[in-house]
């Protein structure tokens, strides 16, 4: 009888590295392989560990960035998107954004996520059905979120923790700000930026610039199958080009990379004094600085920081657990504050544990 183990490497307690360990059918595979999001974080879930497959979600830091600490060679599963971000060299089989792939015994269905360009979850047809969301988003103006099947185990992307507002609550926010200051943005240039670009674009205003790290990656989302995107997303994202395609520093929004505010065109920018740093009583007409997701310890204190939803509300999360049903379910990515509250919202399947064995029995794939 086969045992099915699963393990949490590293992804809970906190906004961390996503490594998840599953043992079954003979084989040892990992889910993601994420490295540091900042300078000095710990990331050392790597060390020792022997597997026989790595199945990565998406091209995100913090799920591909500590492939390179692994022996190359071990097979890479990605979709054909997110393996363009692999390292160099690497053995790589391609998932479907949508479909079942088989390693060994193990049937590994997946579906998009919400969260980047082919960006996908993965349900593994063991123990019952094991679901791991990667990082997913119900909101996306983007991208389209795929109905996983019912699991035993679930893993969830919730690296916004309890945070339960709209995306139209940012939105309001963003668009109020705007009103009477210009603003610097740091994003990631894969997603959130060309995100931000629309929206601002959908509103009737053209203020907006994006660095060259955000143009270089809103020509690829045009370059691929716009199945990839929700329907006329792709036609939309064609008629921002001219305006995206020349870097405008005085832009009223400046949409620039890295997230973190130290990297890329942002660090170079607030380097230069172009958006104040921290004070959130600035005088009209000064350049905010406003954080749009997580905020790294290290990164400059931007003047207003707002959660744009390529995460998970609490609502999502709370619609998923119905949707999928599990035995167990374990948030990641977050502290865990407010037990009680998470108590209530995840059921009594909530479980902190971080190790599981599931059962013999499995799910069939549909």
């Amino acid at each position: 009888m086969n045992q099915t183990l699963v393990t949490v490497l590293s992804g809970y307690g906190g906004k961390a590295p996503a490594a998840i360990l599953v043992q079954a059918c003979g084989l040892r595979l990992l889910l993601d392989a994420g490295g540091p999001l900042y300078p000095g974080q710990v990331c050392d879930w790597y060390q020792g560990l022997e597997v026989d497959a790595i199945l990565v979600t998406h091209d995100h830091q913090d799920h591909i960035g500590s492939l390179s600490k692994l022996p190359e060679h071990i097979p890479i599963y990605a979709t054909a998107s997110t393996a363009r971000s692999l390292p160099a060299g690497r053995i790589w089989r391609e998932l479907p954004t949508r479909g079942t792939t088989y390693i060994g015994d193990i049937a590994v269905r997946t579906g998009l996520s919400g969260h980047a360009l082919g960006g996908v979850w993965l349900h593994l047809d063991v123990g019952g059905g094991l679901f791991y969301s990667g990082d997913f988003s119900c909101e996306s103006l983007l991208f389209p979120f795929d109905l996983p099947p019912p699991a035993y185990l679930a893993l969830l992307d919730a690296s916004y923790g309890l945070y339960d507002q709209s995306h139209h609550v940012a939105w309001s926010i963003l668009e109020s700000l705007l009103e009477s200051h210009p603003a610097l943005l740091p994003v990631p240039p894969s997603g959130r930026a060309i995100e931000i670009a629309l929206w601002r674009q959908q509103q009737g205003f053209e203020d907006w610039s994006m660095d060259a790290s955000c143009y270089e990656n809103l020509t690829r989302m045009i370059s691929q199958s716009s199945d990839l995107l929700l329907p006329g997303v792709q036609q939309s994202l064609r008629e921002l080009m001219p305006r995206a395609a020349t870097f405008d520093p005085q832009a009223h929004l400046l949409l620039a990379g890295e997230p973190d505010g130290c990297q890329g065109k942002a660090g170079e920018l607030i380097r230069e004094h172009q958006a104040r740093v921290a004070d959130p009583n600035a005088q009209s007409g000064e350049r905010l600085l406003i954080h749009t997701g997580y905020v790294a310890p290290h990164a400059p204190r931007g003047t207003h920081t707002l959660c744009w939803n390529v995460h998970p509300r609490l609502t999502d999360l709370r619609w998923l657990v119905d949707m999928v049903q599990p035995r167990y379910c374990m948030p990641l990515f977050t502290q865990m504050h407010d037990l009680p509250t998470w108590r209530n919202v995840m059921g009594p399947a909530l479980s902190l544990e971080g190790h599981w064995e599931l059962p013999a029995t499995s799910v069939g794939v549909v």
